[in-house]
This record gives structure tokens, sequence and C-alpha cells, in this order.
């Protein structure tokens, strides 16, 4: 099963997509349709051969989007860390709407993590499923902050994505125009011991499904500034799913992004745009059937 889904890849029917497999982390299950929320962002990403990748991010500099590295890594050579082309990738701002609406932009560069190797030096390395894409222009719309802390356990915090809002879905379902949103709970991390949940990640009740890949997982903070109203803030990018049984339905894991070091390394990179080798370690291979079942939790849906 592809688990690292998040995303879908739209080749040819939604239902032809999804045949033969056992469901991935889908999109907002059980949602509703979303209030506008700033900075977050519809992300396209063209796969040759394979069709094209549906998942969600948010704008974190004007010219900066994040979203799940295994959206913007390249299908045919996994688990070797190749990054997308720049221009593969297309975001649409400041809409509810992914298919009209807002700013269309291209991308120009992708920035893996260097840790990045789709899960198969779990758990001596993080997984680190997350990349900052350069846009080729600024864009104008409002950003979406990064939260300092984490939810608590127990607290709730808010799922958003363009993924399915059911699992399975109907022979003819698409997946849905409009953002969509459901309020989970945070969850202690022994919950998604299914989804090999790692360092620099959390996890959360269940929500998000296939086309969710990336998209961000939001908390009401303070206001920076006296008297200012509370804000949405991120503190999480949609990973992976914990269940094959149930993909849509069980826990999910996000990446952590208020994890001091991912703060730290997506600041750093937005300020130097410098791509950084892939620091991975030699394949840890020792048990074949568990690496391979950990790489098809982090990739996007291809079947069809």
């Amino acid at each position: 099963m592809k688990l690292l889904k998040r995303s879908i890849i739209v080749a040819v029917a939604l239902a032809g997509v999804l045949a033969g497999t056992a469901v991935p982390a889908a999109a907002v299950v059980g949602g509703r349709a979303a209030t506008p929320h700033d900075g977050v962002v519809s992300v396209q990403i063209l796969h040759p051969g394979l069709g094209t990748a549906l998942c969600g991010g948010d704008l974190v500099h004007r010219r900066w989007i994040r979203t799940a590295a295994h959206c913007v890594s390249r299908q045919d050579v996994a688990p070797t860390p190749v990054a997308v082309p720049g221009d593969h990738v297309t975001m649409r701002v400041g809409s509810l709407d992914r298919t009209s609406g807002g700013q269309v932009v291209t991308g120009t560069r992708v920035y893996l993590h260097p840790q990045w190797m789709w899960g198969v030096n779990y758990p001596a390395e993080p997984v680190s499923d997350y990349a900052p894409v350069e846009l080729a222009r600024p864009v104008r719309a409002s950003l979406l902050p990064t939260a300092m802390r984490q939810a608590p356990v127990g607290g709730w915090v808010r799922a958003v994505g363009w993924g399915l809002t059911e699992f399975p879905p109907a022979p003819d379902a698409t997946p849905p125009a409009l953002l969509h949103q459901r309020d989970i709970t945070r969850l202690p991390n022994t919950a998604c011991a299914g989804g090999f949940i790692g360092l620099g990640e959390v996890c959360v009740s269940a929500g998000a499904c296939f086309g969710d890949s990336g998209s961000p997982l939001l908390r009401k903070v303070p206001g920076h500034r006296i008297g200012a109203r509370p804000a949405w803030a991120s503190v999480g990018a949609a990973s992976r799913e914990t269940s094959e049984d149930s993909p849509c339905g069980a826990p999910t894991v996000y990446t952590d992004t208020t994890d001091p070091h991912h703060r730290a390394w997506v600041h750093d990179t937005i300020r130097t745009r410098t791509v950084q080798p892939c620091a991975c370690p030699p394949l840890i291979l020792t048990d074949t059937t568990t690496t391979t079942a950990l790489m098809n939790r982090l990739k996007l849906d291809i079947s069809q």
C-alpha cells in the first residue's frame, strides 16, 4: 500500500487511481467546507509518466511555501532523495478553490531536507518529511505563521486540505475543489505507532485522507500584539496514515512544524537558498520487509 499518500496522483480518474489499493491518508474525511484561512495553499506536482499529484502547503514567505517532501520527490528513483524540478510544482495562493481564484505561480526550486530518505533509515534518523519550495515570483497574500508551541496532548487542532471527503470514495468521486476542515485532537505518539512516528512528528486523530499531504495542521494562538485576537498558526504538515485497513479513519502522522530544528532549517534555507546534499547514512536493510513497508507509507498513490 502506498502510505505516504496524503497526496493523490490524478492520472485518468480517481477510481482508477485508487483501484486495488489500501487507501492512504486522505483528505479531511468527515469535515466541512472551510472558513477562510490565510496562507493555506493548494499544490499540484507533475510527475512525468505518472500524472499530477494533489497536495497542500502553507505560505511561509512571499516567495516560499512549505509542503511534504514526499509530494515533491521523484517517485521513479525512490528511495534516492531527488527533488522534482521546481517548474513541475504549481501553486494556487489566496483561494479556497483549488481550481479558480487567487494567484497561480510556479516553483523555481525544491529544497529537500538532507535527512529526507523516504523513512528507510527509521528509527536511526528522523523521517523529515517536509520541503520548502521557492516560487518563481513573490505573491501578494497573507502568510501562515508557525506556532512556537505544539498543542498539548488532548488539545484540539484543525486539519485542512483538498483531499477526499469520504472513504472509500464513490465510483465517480473526484477530489473536492473547495478547501475542507475538521477539528480533531492531538494524541500521544503511541497512538501512531502503526505509522512509524519519530522525532519531529506529531500524532492526531483521524481526518486527513488522500490529497491532504503537505496540508497544514492549525492551532489558534494568542495574538502577537496587545489587544490582538487569537490567530491561526501552523503546528504540522500532513505526512502519512497509520493503518492499511483504515487509512482515512485511523490516527494520522504530521510533521511537527513547531519543532526547533524544523523551524531553524526552513529559516536558514530561505535566507541562504542553499541546497544541502543528502546526509543520509547507509541504508539499514536488516529487515527488507519492514524497510519496504516504511517506504510505501511515504509514497504518493500511483496505482492506476
